[in-house]
């Protein structure tokens, strides 16, 4: 290159630089921090919804960013469903699906599952856009024609009671269900679906699983939930195949069972002799989700206890070093016009179980006494607002937040008003609901710790009368 070119070029390149720092001088202000830009409101894709002749509901939504297609089945039965003696029945019902159909054996069902690249279970699959049909027909077999033999039930019941064995050996498991007994009465469903065992499992024979997936697993009973890399026409004829010979057929309606009428607050004592730490349930409950202070509620939950900057957590775990872990206050909503359990746990150390429960049941009656700061409101809304996006980032997270929409019984466009509804809630509303429902003369608590070391000292906080209970919560 010539020494003029050089030159020139030189000159070129100081003159677009000049250019460049003139044109940032005239429009950036580098005195101040830039704004960040309002996010945009969370908008839950678009679904299609379309019903089938024998009344099978199929939603799908489309995402055609990968090859990919995430299926779910949502059958409107689960363990609320169980007849009474005989917990256990659904699970038992959907781990016998996959093995076998009057079709097929288990080990034939593998293996085509194996042929086409990935595996298919009865209520989901994710695969590749080219294998949809061909999974989406493997999963029709085992949901319609399950064949249920006994070896294999034999096998998965002694499986679950094993699991549930294990979860005996939990120490939260007993007090919970004496929590949830004790909230909702020992004859609700609710407390009866977390007392499965090999006690109520045993009596459950292959004619019972038959009977139950006759009356519940119907057409007019389930949605096809589809989301991913596929067409409305294509999915619909591929429903089609797959199950339009599926009968309708009646099915039962689901069991109304009332919660127990509020009593006054009662300490139910188990005693877990030699243990370090108490294991307590602290609640009760609530509104059910399709309450006008649904919000509020959900607003109050990261600000109590639900978060790790939550009033509860500061000040037993770090202020005075009284929990180990726990969420000591959150809502639990529930399937359809169930009540919401307003409440929570935690694991205390066992020598300062009643001081900690002085100062839990002190931050609700704050709850009511002490609105919440601008920074406490700015900390639950963006928090629960924030995690919307995440929550939807894959074909699979989106197809599982659809079915866990539906399993709830919420509408599909739920999220679309969720962030409004969360962001119009204000200080005056979250003091509001805890005043409406946090009625400390009202409280199930359940303390599993150290008779000897726990009783004296909570006999001696005067806190609520304190009832000694065996492991099925009796007197």
């Amino acid at each position: 290159m010539t020494a003029h070119r050089v030159v020139a070029c030189i000159s070129l390149a100081a003159a677009l630089v000049a250019q460049v720092r003139g044109a940032g001088a005239q429009t950036l202000d580098r005195t101040k921090p830039p704004k960040a830009t309002a996010p945009s409101p969370f908008v839950f894709p678009k679904a299609q919804t379309r019903t089938l002749p024998n009344g099978l509901r199929v939603v799908l939504i489309e995402d055609h960013s990968l090859p990919l297609v995430a299926v779910r089945a949502v059958v409107g039965v689960d363990s609320l469903d169980d007849p009474v003696g005989k917990e256990g029945l659904f699970v038992l019902t959907a781990g016998m699906l996959r093995e076998g159909t009057t079709s097929m054996t288990a080990e034939q069902l593998a293996s085509a599952a194996a042929a086409i690249g990935n595996v298919v279970f009865p209520l989901r699959f994710t695969t590749i856009t080219q294998t949809f049909d061909r999974s989406l027909e493997l999963m029709a077999d085992m949901l319609m024609r399950p064949s249920f033999p006994q070896a294999a039930l034999d096998r998965v019941k002694a499986t679950l009671v094993a699991n549930q064995q294990r979860q005996l050996q939990l120490p939260a498991t007993i007090p919970n269900r004496i929590f949830l007994a004790r909230l909702f009465g020992s004859d609700h469903p609710i407390a009866r679906a977390a007392i499965a065992s090999e006690a109520t499992m045993a009596p459950i024979t292959r004619e019972d699983l038959q009977h139950f997936h006759s009356a519940y697993f119907r057409p007019n009973n389930t949605t096809i939930v589809v989301v991913g890399d596929v067409g409305e026409a294509q999915a619909l004829a591929a429903v089609t195949k797959a199950f339009g010979m599926w009968e309708r057929g009646g099915v039962p309606s689901p069991p109304v069972t009332p919660a127990l009428p509020p009593r006054s607050t009662t300490i139910y004592l188990l005693d877990r002799a030699g243990a370090q730490q108490s294991y307590v349930f602290v609640g009760t409950l609530g509104p059910e989700r399709a309450s006008a202070d649904f919000a509020a509620l959900e607003v109050i939950a990261p600000i109590l206890g639900a978060s790790s900057g939550s009033r509860l957590t500061q000040n037993l775990r770090e202020r005075h070093s009284y929990m180990y872990s726990g969420t000591p206050a959150a809502v639990t909503w529930r399937r359809g016009s169930a009540p919401a359990v307003i409440g929570g746990s935690a694991a205390l150390a066992t020598a300062k179980t009643d001081s900690a429960l002085i100062e839990w049941l002190g931050e609700l009656r704050g709850a009511v006494q002490r609105p919440p700061s601008d920074q406490e409101m700015g900390m639950a809304q963006g928090a629960l607002v924030a995690a919307l996006p995440a929550q939807i980032e894959t074909q699979d997270l989106l197809a599982n937040r659809a079915m866990s929409m539906l399993q709830s019984d919420v509408p599909l466009d739920f999220y679309n008003s969720y962030g409004t509804r969360i962001e119009a809630v204000r200080p005056a509303d979250v003091t509001a609901v805890a005043s409406k429902y946090l009625d400390l003369s009202r409280l199930v608590i359940v303390v599993a710790g150290d008779r000897k070391v726990v009783e004296p000292a909570l006999r001696a906080a005067n806190i609520a009368p304190i009832v000694v209970v065996d492991e099925r919560g009796r007197p």
